[in-house]
């Protein structure tokens, strides 16, 4: 269109880009008009081109041939990540894309073979660590000898072995992870499970390339292992403080669409999808049989019906991930009216555990006085998160003095009532920090009426806005017996009699007021009533029987400016209770978590059980016992709460052991009670719901030490400052026999 209006100049020269196909499910094309700038170099010549986005290393082989005409010789393809430091490109399927390491262009070196048949190690200098950490990773991995097919884990030889091959680079996984845009979720997960040893020399070896299953249908071809194995050697090479995971971010985005943006995500969800895409991509099982999941046959030994459906999970599942993260359960469920019992043994990954809600509230609220001469007054309450709207009012009760029997609650949002709360409402229905809590008080027994200031805006083209709305609503009562209109103006003038100053000529009529009388709804939508009848009697039912609930004082702007004192009308007293009231402090035990997380439980008429027997849904009784515990043992602690109404964020501190976590209370069978467990890391949550930051505390093999990891910084730490509120997901490893859990599982290496 443009060529066909304007025409081109005889010289032009045309700008040619591709048409490049985007989205993950429902494809697009569009143009790629910046592209990407890339530097091919091969020995001293140096070629710049601006290439698509969509450009993948298979397309760049070819490519960099032709250009530098080679042919008929080994070669492999370089990026230069940074002066000295190089990556290999091995995957053909890669996109340039994935590869922006924040610089003006991308530099990609080709490198033949030397005439003597080795390859020069110009490049491959700067993976020496890496490729000796790899080969005597690899060393270890065979000489531990694991038998993959019976679930076998390592030798406590063999893994000391394995720590002390991790603990050679001293800086290898001391990396920080760069943000690359809310990414910081990603980053505390992976830090954590970069550090369980096991995962982390199983993929750092190359020994997951073996194992990859690219036939699995619920699987990634192997994707998200490569990726994730890429990720690991760079951030266990030893030659870098940071890393950016582009490629992985990228990868992750592909097999998972919910976390292919860049908002802010849930760290425990991805953890989650990535244990489960890897235990996938890597499952030793290509061909799953179907096996129907049944209740244990009854008189069934616990052990017999466990084990059996353990071999059943394992003949649908067997990988490194089921290896290690795997455990085992029962469920038994109880009918309240056969009392049958159905007892299935189920298999976990991480155990989602809640936190008793014994915690506390600090609550900011106003209280609005009968007395006009009283200015609102604000106080701090504590409260329970959890109970009933009676508890907030006992508590300001105590606070001010006011009886609770006095009191109106209600949520305040620019000057109207939002919304009431009766006595016997759930607390957590009160939105926190959306709108500024009130109490109002009150005559008990008397009609209420809430009265609101408010004028119209200016009149354009002959309409006029809708009312806006200011200062503080009030509360008129209005006797049994009858008023005339004329008294109820005075009442609520000496309402307002603090910050409204008229004189007695003005309030002799409603034509001298300096304000219309409006009946209006809750939020300020005028009503066809009129306050006053033919009787000059207050009228205060309307005409479908309705008492009046709201009017508006719709003030004269002029008017407004000369009687209305504004800052008066919102000037706010504080009370003492504002600056001393703290929340007493709430802790809570993991083991008093975990004891909820087995506890018998009711089922609610949501999650009723079908009983065999009675031919009928029940809500059956559900108890919940460990039987057999993973190697590494991941705890989530369910610190946020949602409802069709509400969401929240529980702060309780939970106190955790760092070595010697046993479970041996919880366990029906006595086969591992005794397993104890060392703490590995800690996903941290700073701030509140749809957003915050995350963090992690590790405990690295490469020092034998804890160190804070956030986003691409890294630092070492107490092991005293893994326990704070903020902790939402733990990592957990079994010791190994015989070694004292103060070192956590590991000695103190020398590096080579």
């Amino acid at each position: 269109f443009l060529v066909k209006k304007y025409g081109t100049s005889t010289d032009h020269t045309s700008i040619k880009r591709q048409v490049i196909e985007f989205g993950e499910f429902s494809k697009q094309l569009k143009i790629d008009l910046s592209g990407v700038k890339v530097e091919m170099v091969y020995l001293d010549t140096r070629i710049k081109r601006i290439l698509s986005k969509s450009t993948t290393v298979g397309d760049l082989r070819p490519l960099m041939d032709d250009i530098f005409h080679v042919k008929d010789v080994e070669r492999r393809l370089w990026l230069k990540k940074m002066p000295n430091n190089f990556i290999l490109l091995k995957e053909d399927k890669d996109e340039i894309e994935d590869f922006n390491l924040s610089v003006d262009n991308l530099v990609v070196i080709l490198e033949t073979k030397q005439s003597d048949g080795t390859w020069s190690d110009k490049y491959s200098s700067a993976a020496k660590i890496q490729s000796n950490f790899e080969r005597n990773s690899s060393s270890a991995f065979r000489t531990k000898n694991l038998n993959h097919r019976s679930g076998e884990v390592e030798s406590v030889a063999t893994r000391s072995m394995t720590q002390a091959h991790v603990a050679r680079s001293i800086s290898g996984g001391l990396v920080g992870l760069n943000n690359l845009g809310n990414t910081c979720f990603m980053a505390s997960a992976l830090q954590c499970l970069s550090n369980i040893p096991a995962l982390t020399q199983f993929f750092i070896s190359d020994a997951y390339e073996s194992e990859i299953n690219e036939k699995n249908p619920i699987g990634n071809r192997g994707d998200l292992a490569r990726a994730y194995g890429d990720l690991m050697k760079q951030m266990w090479c030893g030659t870098s403080s940071t890393v950016a995971p582009r490629h992985f971010k990228s990868v992750l985005g592909r097999c998972a669409p919910q976390f292919s943006g860049y908002l802010q995500q849930d760290s425990q969800e991805l953890m989650a999808f990535l244990l489960d895409g890897l235990h996938e991509d890597l499952n030793r099982i290509t061909n799953k049989p179907y096996i129907n999941q049944e209740d244990a046959p009854e008189n069934t030994a616990d052990s017999v019906a466990a084990q059996r459906a353990w071999d059943n999970h394992k003949k649908r599942n067997d990988s490194i991930i089921t290896d290690l993260f795997h455990g085992q359960y029962r469920s038994r469920l109880e009918c309240p009216d056969c009392m049958k019992v159905s007892k299935i043994f189920d298999p976990f990954m991480y155990m989602s555990v809640s936190l008793p809600r014994k915690e506390e509230k600090i609550r900011e609220i106003d209280i609005i006085w009968l007395d006009a001469e009283k200015r609102r007054t604000r106080y701090k309450i504590v409260t329970p998160r959890e109970g009933q709207v009676i508890e907030m009012l006992y508590a300001a009760e105590k606070a001010s003095g006011l009886s609770a029997d006095r009191m109106m609650i209600c949520e305040l949002s620019q000057a109207i009532i939002e919304s009431t709360f009766s006595p016997t409402q759930k607390l957590r229905d009160i939105r926190d920090g959306r709108y500024s809590l009130c109490i109002f008080e009150r005559e008990p027994h008397l009609p209420v009426i809430k009265v609101y200031n408010a004028y119209k805006g200016n009149v354009y083209r002959g309409y006029t806005s809708y009312l806006k709305f200011f200062g503080n609503p009030l509360l008129m009562q209005v006797p049994k017996e009858e008023m005339s209109y004329k008294e109820f103006i005075i009442s609520l003038y000496m309402k307002m009699s603090r910050y409204v100053q008229l004189t007695e000529e003005v309030l002799q009529s409603e034509e001298t007021l300096p304000f219309k009388i409006k009946v209006v709804n809750q939020f300020g939508v005028e009503q066809s009533h009129d306050l006053c009848d033919e009787n000059d009697n207050l009228n205060v039912h309307m005409s479908s029987g309705k008492p009046v609930a709201y009017i508006a004082l719709v003030w004269d702007m002029d008017a407004k400016d000369e009687y209305f004192k504004l800052e008066e009308c919102n000037a706010i007293d504080y009370h003492d209770s504002y600056r001393t009231t703290k929340a007493r402090k709430n802790e809570v035990n993991l083991e008093d978590c975990i004891e909820m997380y087995c506890k018998q439980e009711t089922l609610n008429e949501d999650n009723m059980w079908y009983c065999p027997n009675c031919k009928d849904f029940k809500q059956a009784s559900k108890k919940l016992d460990l039987w057999k515990l993973p190697k590494v043992l991941v705890i989530h602690l369910k610190r946020f709460c949602y409802s069709r109404h509400w969401r929240d964020k529980i702060e309780t501190m939970v106190n955790f052991p760092q070595h010697d976590l046993s479970l041996k209370k919880f366990m029906l069978s006595t086969d591992q009670n005794h397993i104890k467990y060392d703490l590995r890391g800690v996903v941290n949550h700073y701030g509140g719901l749809g957003g915050g930051h995350y963090t992690a505390y590790c405990h690295s093999v490469a020092d034998d030490k804890w160190h804070v990891y956030d986003d691409s910084h890294v630092a070492s730490c107490s092991p005293e400052k893994c326990n704070s509120p903020s902790a939402y997901v733990l990592f957990y490893s079994q010791q190994e026999p015989g070694v004292n859990g103060a070192s956590n599982g590991v000695q103190p290496m020398e590096v080579d």
